[in-house]
Parts: C-alpha cells; sequence; structure tokens
C-alpha cells in the first residue's frame, strides 16, 4: 500500500510542477497590472494637481483683466483730461468705489509718479507724494499698457498692490490712473474654485512675495520661502515642497496670464503616498504569492531530482576515484623509474669505487633523474599555483629556435611540428619554463591525436584588443595558437576538455595536461580557448597580455662574482637534507653552523659571531622560515639570508618574498647564485 502511495505522489508531482509554472506567470502578471493601474491613477492625480492650479490662474487673471479693463474705460473720460478738476474727480472716484468694493483707493499719478488726486482723500497720502510701488509706474510709463504690481506695504502698514492703466492723450501719456486692491479679495479666489480644504493655494507676485494664501494672512508680502520650503521639479513635472508646519506637500505652479504672477497648489504628500503605498502592497503581495509558488515548485522539483542527483554524485565520485587511482598510479611509476636509477647507482657505487669512469657515467645518470623528477614536481605543483613569481619579460621570437628544438622532441617522430611567429610580436610576461610546458602539453595533446602522424601548426600573432577574441580580458596581447589534423573533440566534449582528470582517450587514462595549460593561462592573467569539429583536427588558442615592460636588451647581471660568506647558518628541520647541504657547503671551505629549528638559529645567532649568512628551510615546525627571516632582519639587517624549500602553500598562492628562494633540489651554482646576490643586495642596504 505505501509503495502504491509514493507511486502516486512521483505520478503526480509533474503535473503539479507544470500547474505551479502555469501560475506563477499568471500571478506576476496580474501584480503587475495591478501595479500600473495603481501607476496610472498616480499619474492621474498628478494632473488634477495640474488641473486646479491651472484652474485658479485663470480665475485669476481673468479677475485681474476685469479690474484692468474698467480702469482703461474709465482712463478714456473727459473727467481726466489734464488739468483734473479734483471736485469731478473726487466724485466719480467715490461712485466706483461704491460699485467696486475692491478697490480701496482710486487715484491719478504724473508721469513722475507724484499722486495728482486720490480717492479717499488720505492724511497720509497727500498730493504729489511718491507711489509706493515705483517700479510698475515705471512699467506703465515705459510699456503704455495696463500693469499688475507687487504686493508691497501702504504708508497704513496695510498690504495691498495697484493695478495701473494709463491715461493718454493725443498718443502720449499724461497720466497714471491706478486702483489700489486689498489681497484678501484674492484668497477668496482661492477658495471659490474648489480647492480641498486639505490641500493649500497660494498667489505670488513678481517679486516672489505672497499676495495671498489659504494659510492666512500673515505671510501676505513675506517671501514664498516663508511659507513653503520648494525644491526642484521631478520628472511629473511637479515639485516637492515642505510647510512652514513641517508638512509634506507636492506643487504644481502656473504663470498668471497677463502678468509676471504665479499660482501655486499643493496636495499633502500623505494623501499622495496613500496610492503609493497601494501599489507597493500589491508588489509585495504579488512577490510574495509568487516566492511561496516558486518555493513549492522549487520544493517539488528537487525532490524530483533528489535521487537522480545522488546516483550522479555516487557516479562522479566513482569516476573522480578511478582517474585519481590511475593518475597516482602514473605519477609512482615515474618516481619509481627515478628511485631506480638512484638505487641501482648507489649499489653501483658501493661495488665498484675504483672505475673513474663508471663513477661518472652513474653520477650523470643521477644527476638526470633528479632534473626529471623536479621537472615533474613543478609540473604537478602548477595546477594549485595561484602566482607566477617567477614570471619575466620574454619575446617568443627571440626563442623560437630553443622553442622548436623542444618541441621536436615532444612530437617524437611521426608529428612534424611548425612553428610560424610574426616578426613583430609584442612582449609579454610569464614564466618561460611554464610556457615551455604548456606548448610540450599542447604538442603531446595533438600528437596523441593523430597516431599515424601529422603535422602541427604553431602560429603567434598580435591582438590589438583581446576583448574582441575574449570577453573577460581588455588590453592588446599575443594569441599563440596550436593546430593539429587529428580526429577533433565532439562537442559535447569541448566544454570539459580543461577539468581536471577529465579525458577523452580511449583507455581512460587520466592527463593534466590540458588542466595545466588552463592554470598557466590564468596564472599568467590571460585565457585559452579551444575550437575543433570532430573528425577534422583542433585548435587551441593562448591568450596573453601585452607586457608593459621592455624585454632586456641583454643577459641580467647576476652576483656570482661576489665572494660566498666565510661562516653560514642552515636551518632544516630533515636531518638528511641538512646534513647534505652542511657537507656540500663544507667542501667549499666555508664554516657551516647547522641546526635543527628556528628557535635554535636564534640561540646559534646570539652564541656564534662572524655569521654573515643564514640558509633556511621554509616549512617547518613551530617557527617556518618566513618567520624567521623576519626575526633575524629585525635583529641585525646586516646577515644575508637566502631560503629554500620543497614545497611552500604561502608561495604557491602568490606570497611575495624579498628574499632569494632556492626550489629543492637545487644544484650548488644555484646556491653559489643566491648567496652572492644576497650578500651584494645586504651590502648595498647597509653602505647606503
Amino acid at each position: 500500500m505505501r509503495v502504491f502511495k509514493g507511486n502516486g505522489w512521483a505520478n503526480a508531482r509533474p503535473a503539479l510542477l507544470l500547474l505551479l509554472s502555469a501560475s506563477i506567470p499568471a500571478v506576476l502578471i496580474c501584480g503587475v497590472l495591478g501595479y500600473y493601474l495603481i501607476q496610472s491613477q498616480k499619474a492621474a492625480l498628478n494632473q488634477v494637481i495640474g488641473d486646479r492650479a491651472q484652474r485658479l490662474a485663470t480665475a485669476l487673471s481673468r479677475e485681474l483683466e476685469t479690474h484692468a479693463q474698467l480702469l482703461s474705460i474709465l482712463s478714456e473720460s473727459p473727467r481726466l483730461d489734464p488739468p483734473i478738476r479734483t471736485s469731478e474727480f473726487t466724485e466719480l472716484g467715490n461712485r466706483l468705489r461704491a460699485r467696486i468694493p475692491e478697490w480701496e483707493m482710486f487715484r491719478v499719478t504724473d508721469l513722475e509718479g507724484r499722486v495728482v488726486v486720490a480717492v479717499p482723500e488720505s492724511k497720509r497720502v497727500r498730493p504729489l507724494d511718491g507711489v509706493v510701488d515705483r517700479e510698475s509706474h515705471n512699467r506703465l510709463i515705459e510699456t503704455k499698457r495696463a500693469v499688475i504690481g507687487n504686493v508691497t506695504l501702504g504708508p497704513r502698514h496695510l498690504p495691498a498692490f495697484p493695478i495701473r492703466v494709463p491715461v493718454i492723450r493725443q498718443d502720449k501719456v499724461v497720466y497714471g490712473l491706478a486702483a489700489v486692491i486689498r489681497p484678501q479679495s484674492l484668497t477668496n479666489i482661492l477658495r471659490a474654485n474648489g480647492l480641498p480644504q486639505s490641500w493649500i493655494g497660494w498667489i505670488s507676485d513678481g517679486k516672489g512675495r505672497l499676495a495671498a494664501s489659504t494659510a492666512g494672512t500673515e505671510f501676505i508680502t513675506l517671501p514664498v520661502e516663508k511659507l513653503v520650503e520648494i525644491q526642484p521639479l521631478t520628472e511629473d513635472g511637479l515639485a516637492p515642497g515642505r510647510l512652514h508646519t513641517g508638512e509634506e506637500v507636492r506643487i504644481a505652479t502656473v504663470q498668471v496670464k497677463g502678468s509676471d504672477w504665479t499660482v501655486s497648489v499643493g496636495m499633502p504628500f500623505m494623501e499622495y503616498q496613500q496610492i503609493s503605498a497601494q501599489g507597493l502592497y500589491v508588489l509585495v503581495a504579488t512577490g510574495g504569492v509568487t516566492l511561496l509558488l516558486s518555493a513549492l515548485a522549487v520544493f517539488l522539483f528537487l525532490r524530483e531530482l533528489d535521487g537522480r542527483r545522488r546516483n550522479d554524485a555516487a557516479l562522479a565520485s566513482w569516476q573522480r576515484m578511478d582517474a585519481l587511482g590511475k593518475l597516482t598510479g602514473g605519477i609512482a611509476h615515474d618516481f619509481n623509474n627515478i628511485l631506480m636509477v638512484f638505487q641501482s647507482g648507489a649499489e653501483s657505487l658501493t661495488r665498484r669505487r675504483d672505475d673513474d669512469i663508471r663513477v661518472s657515467r652513474i653520477l650523470e645518470g643521477m644527476i638526470d633523474a633528479v632534473t626529471r623528477g623536479r621537472t615533474l614536481t613543478q609540473r604537478l605543483l602548477s595546477f594549485s599555483r595561484r602566482s607566477s613569481e617567477k614570471a619575466a619579460t620574454t619575446s617568443l621570437q627571440d626563442n623560437i629556435e630553443t622553442l622548436r628544438e623542444t618541441l621536436d622532441q615532444a612530437a617524437q617522430g611521426a608529428v612534424e611540428v611548425r612553428i610560424a611567429f610574426d616578426d613583430d610580436l609584442w612582449p609579454i610576461n610569464v614564466d618561460q619554463l611554464a610556457l615551455e610546458t604548456t606548448l610540450i602539453n599542447l604538442v603531446t595533446n595533438a600528437r596523441e591525436a593523430m597516431p599515424a602522424g601529422g603535422v602541427v601548426q604553431i602560429k603567434a600573432r598580435n591582438i590589438g584588443n583581446l576583448h574582441a577574441e575574449i570577453s573577460r580580458l581588455e588590453g592588446p596581447g599575443v594569441a599563440i595558437t596550436v593546430s593539429d589534423e587529428g580526429k577533433g573533440v565532439r562537442a559535447e566534449d569541448v566544454g570539459r576538455v580543461f577539468e581536471p582528470f577529465y579525458t577523452t582517450k580511449q583507455d581512460g587514462a587520466p592527463g593534466l595536461g590540458l588542466s595545466q595549460v588552463h592554470a598557466f593561462a590564468e596564472r599568467s592573467g590571460g585565457a585559452v580557448t579551444l575550437t575543433s569539429v570532430e573528425s577534422h583536427g583542433a585548435d587551441f588558442t593562448l591568450y596573453l597580455p601585452r607586457s608593459v615592460s621592455t624585454v632586456p636588451s641583454g643577459p641580467i647581471p647576476v652576483a656570482g662574482d661576489a665572494d660566498l660568506p666565510r661562516k653560514i647558518l642552515v636551518v632544516d628541520d630533515t636531518p638528511s637534507s641538512l646534513a647534505v647541504a652542511k657537507m656540500t657547503l663544507e667542501d667549499v671551505g666555508l664554516e657551516v653552523v647547522a641546526v635543527s629549528s628556528g628557535r635554535a638559529a636564534l640561540a646559534a645567532l646570539q652564541n656564534e659571531t662572524g655569521i654573515e649568512a643564514v640558509l633556511t628551510d621554509i616549512r617547518m615546525p613551530a617557527m617556518s622560515g618566513l618567520e624567521l627571516a623576519d626575526y633575524i632582519r629585525a635583529i641585525d639587517p646586516g646577515i644575508a639570508i637566502v631560503l629554500m624549500t620543497g614545497f611552500s602553500e604561502a608561495l604557491e598562492q602568490g606570497e611575495r618574498v624579498e628574499l632569494p628562494v632556492l626550489m629543492k633540489p637545487f644544484t650548488f651554482a644555484d646556491l653559489h647564485e643566491a648567496l652572492s646576490a644576497s650578500l651584494m643586495s645586504v651590502r648595498k642596504r647597509t653602505s647606503a
């Protein structure tokens, strides 16, 4: 029964996954449509704010224009013919003020702005006094057209603004006719045009002073900034602002036609934000439902693939272990061959020590075995190395003959290697030995792809911008292409050939060659690609950045001629290595102090006199060679230090060391050169 239920659930999972896959887009579409619907409501509200401001501006323009037209009609009256008869004008003015209560004062001014006659008469405004708003009077005389003045405080410190028209006789302005209006009448316009109670509206004159406001009369004649702090316009044409009370508003401002006045309407930002909050709620709800459905779909999908994934993981693990076992066997085979050379050589030396010719031949074989073993370990270490500490600027065309000889040996007879490098190749910054190893691996791979023989083409060319070839690289560089005529690589294998332990060989024998090629390219700041068509060969291309340095014009001078130290301290935690190093240095006449730890080395430096140099291993327990070097340089900067190691994790991960480093095994010539260079560096530093 349980098996039946399990099978039923397993059969239902694909249908449920299909249903969920169809539901998720539907939920997203509904959420997006809802969000855009709310966004359209926000846009409509923006339009409402602008429409309200436009409506108020139109009403104000109509009101001001009406006053100006009345004044223009009066300006044609014979009673304003000069000279003005005060009694007649006063009678006319009183009648007009009775019919138009908004006109606080009715006056005539001469061309210099002095009051000729005013209705009603005021003790504070005497005839021939100057007008308060001189700027609007000057504009009237200059333009000969009606002018809306600015809000000012009159003689009685009451706010008002004038509407002025010219009195023209015989095509000349003889007087200015003005009606002085209190701003309270403008506030009525703001409230009479349907402005919501929670909104705010204000009118500002040409100088940015408040002429009217629904916030109260105390702000009239003050700068607009006293009422509201307005920020720059946003993309929707509205301006954010903050009222004097701290409330945030969204503001629409419209110019009043026929004047330099403006009308502004502000809507509380909270009302606007409510719509935004609704849009956010819709998005959050949509996202929540989508995440829930997606999580359920992912859960079902993972359950569906769980069994297959376990099987694939088990198979992949078995394949990796099998490849690692074969690789280990190949490495063990190579090292056993090297050890066999030493085993047989040691036994032969024991039996026939007096045969100089035989001894020389055996020693040459041992030295050659050491070289092969060192090369093998360097190739193995290159896969985990993150830096190229031995990189130097080099020119490929200068080393073409050396490369040709090396690659011919790797090709082995039946395969012909053809090298074609451009003469003007740019210099590159690489580890020369690693580059040669990389090309050997590529040639070896080509040779194995052509068991019946063939031609391997190696070409190098300059590339103006590597980005055109490899998207993640930038700048100029050099491309080295290795092409063969072999069986090629299947399309499904092209993306995996650079993986460690991956192989396309028929016998399944693993190799690290192409993985080493990839590691070298990455370490050198470049890349490697494969282009292949099955049964039509393969093209491997190395892309290496152009070096900013130039190739040295001659051999780099070394300090090989410098004197060796008279007394040297050797530090190594391996007894056999320590004994061999001590014996080698004593053979050339040096006084040697040998210790097996960093602490013992520090004690020897305190107890022994005359020590000029220290040769120390890097990997030691308790205190590494790098730490010991720091202590020694702090105690006595005049002591030369040379490091040696078979493997250092710090160096392999890219840590930079200013001291000479010898990789075991090394020759006495290498040791001599490193000691001499270190001594010369110390002497230059201490003498400076």
